[in-house]
């Protein structure tokens, strides 16, 4: 996931490029936070080094201009930036790509298809400045640490295909990963009145703060990584071995984030989660450990602060499992109606899209996508045979976007298209 920073002083600029993104790249990119002008948008870029900045060219207190020289001089062409500009603009709009930006888009032309063009452009020069040949301080002027928290993110949402290109990157980095328990929380910061730290304006500060503390003290009980994820969550990376008891392991993680909280809350008035994900064996299974404790920080209250994933599934981790993907299935079973896409789906049962689809595919031996299609094209079958029902109203009933898209599933499924299989049956 590459993280995305929007800079520009009108909200209905920052709504509809946050709508753009959200609709039509939302696998690929995460809205880290949005600025008003370069002044506060530096400030994000200096805590939370985003990948891509998108930032109007004029603006008040520090233009994107300005932005992009300050950002340029200290940590090169990365993060890549995207100009927005009007018409008038032009000459500043050639300064910035002279000053490395990656594209210019004209605000009154700005639509899907014109960003997604110019984000090409920025995951190309992403994709080239990284890699496992990334020395301690790379050409973009990121540091080690910087880089390592990228590779962390990159475990987080499973975007290795093999064991092989994982441990190059991590070899490169310098990072041993020499365990065979991997452990991952999740922690989310709220003030003490229970606001959204996020809209204050000491956000930085708070957080930075907090999150330095944290990685200070539970540092000190275990080996671990802590990574920013935006501005109110982090999350941490136990490393342990099988010499220590898997009971033994949640019980130092526990006081180590127990003691966290409270000196947090002691020095900076604000609140602390934290979700706990279950131990998994090798780091290609970190995102489900990742996704685990999501869910757990989710449902987390003022009693409860601190959740384990495998006290909401049930102490028995397996049969735990194998119960909500049954209660999935059911879902899934009685709302063939609707769209049934992953997010959805995963959002009405609190889990990460990432950790659905992992664990629906190890407990079944079937992908979710094709368990859904393949029980909705079994459904489609009892209609198309009532006889009271057109292709059309099938697919319409059944949540396809169009009986083109319906045909296509079908034959898919059943090797025939819907008019074939309903002339093979009325043949008999």
């Amino acid at each position: 996931m590459y993280k995305i920073l929007i800079v520009d002083d009108e909200p209905l600029v920052q709504i509809g490029l946050k709508t753009m993104l959200t609709k039509e790249h939302a696998d690929a990119v995460e809205i880290i936070g949005t600025a008003s002008n370069g002044k506060e948008a530096w400030d994000i870029v200096e805590f939370s080094k985003p990948d891509i900045v998108i930032a109007d060219i004029r603006m008040p207190v520090m233009t994107g201009l300005e932005l992009l020289e300050k950002t340029h001089d200290k940590y090169g062409n990365i993060p890549a930036f995207i100009m927005l500009t009007a018409y008038e603009e032009f000459e500043m709009a050639r300064k910035a790509i002279h000053g490395e930006a990656v594209d210019y888009l004209v605000k009154l032309e700005l639509n899907s298809e014109t960003l997604s063009g110019a984000l090409n452009k920025a995951f190309q020069r992403l994709d080239e400045a990284s890699g496992p040949e990334t020395s301690e301080v790379s050409s973009s002027g990121a540091s080690l640490e910087d880089l390592r928290q990228k590779f962390i993110i990159k475990l987080f949402n499973r975007l290795f295909s093999n064991e092989e290109d994982l441990y190059a990157e991590a070899r490169a980095l310098e990072m041993e990963l020499n365990y065979n328990r991997y452990i991952v929380v999740s922690a989310e910061i709220t003030n003490g009145c229970g606001i959204d730290v996020s809209s204050g304006s000491d956000t930085l500060g708070i957080y930075s703060s907090s999150i330095a503390m944290a990685k200070e003290i539970i540092s000190k009980h275990a080996p671990c990584s802590v990574v920013s994820i935006d501005l109110k969550h982090f999350a941490v990376v136990f490393y342990f071995t099988e010499d220590t008891p898997i009971a033994e392991t949640m019980d130092i993680i526990t006081e180590a984030l127990e003691n966290a909280k409270v000196m947090i809350t002691s020095y900076f008035k604000t609140v602390i989660s934290f979700g706990i994900g279950s131990a998994v064996s090798s780091p290609m299974d970190i995102s489900v450990s990742y996704g685990e404790a999501k869910t757990a920080q989710a449902q987390t209250d003022d009693t409860t602060p601190i959740r384990l994933f495998s006290h909401i599934v049930g102490s028995n981790r397996r049969s735990g499992k194998d119960k909500l993907i049954g209660t999935i299935q059911e879902y899934i079973d009685s709302n063939l109606g609707g769209k049934l896409q992953l997010n959805e789906v995963a959002e009405v049962f609190g889990l990460s899209p990432a950790y659905l689809s992992v664990l629906f595919k190890k407990t079944t031996e079937t992908g979710f996508s094709e368990y859904v299609y393949t029980k909705k094209i079994s459904k489609a079958k009892e209609m198309l045979l009532s006889g009271d029902m057109k292709i059309y109203e099938v697919a319409d009933s059944l949540g396809f976007e169009s009986a083109y898209y319906f045909s296509k599933v079908f034959k898919k499924v059943d090797g025939h298209s819907p008019r074939d299989y309903i002339h093979s049956k009325s043949t008999y």
